[in-house]
C-alpha cells in the first residue's frame, strides 16, 4: 500500500514539476523555477521509494500515463491549449492503459 502512495505523490509532484516549467516562461521567472526543480526532485526521490515495493515495469507505466494525462488536461483547461477530439481520444486510450495496469495489478 505504501508504494501505491509513493507512486501516487510522484505523479502529483512530476505534473506540478512540468506546470511550474511552463510558468517559468524559460528562466525569466526564476520562483517558478525553483519550484519546478524542487518538484523534479521530489518526483525522483518519491519514484525511487515506490520502486522499493512495486514492480518496474508497472510503476513506470502508470507513472507516465498518469503524468501525461493530467498534464494535458491542464493544459488544455488552464492553459487554454488548443487541442483536438483525436489527441483527446489517445490521451483517453493512456488512461484506459492505467485503468487495464492497474485491474491486471490487483490479481497479482
Amino acid at each position: 500500500m505504501t508504494g501505491y502512495i509513493f507512486l501516487g505523490l510522484t505523479i502529483i509532484f512530476e505534473t506540478v514539476a512540468i506546470i511550474c516549467m511552463k510558468q517559468a516562461d524559460g528562466t525569466q521567472h526564476k520562483t517558478w523555477l525553483i519550484a519546478g526543480g524542487i518538484s523534479y526532485t521530489m518526483t525522483f526521490f518519491l519514484l525511487t521509494m515506490a520502486l522499493k515495493t512495486l514492480p518496474m515495469g508497472y510503476t513506470n507505466a502508470v507513472w507516465a500515463g498518469a503524468s501525461t494525462f493530467f498534464v494535458y488536461v491542464v493544459g488544455a483547461l488552464w492553459f487554454k491549449e488548443k487541442t483536438s477530439l483525436l489527441e483527446f481520444f489517445f490521451v483517453a486510450c493512456i488512461l484506459t492503459g492505467i485503468i487495464g495496469l492497474n485491474y491486471l495489478q490487483k490479481g497479482k
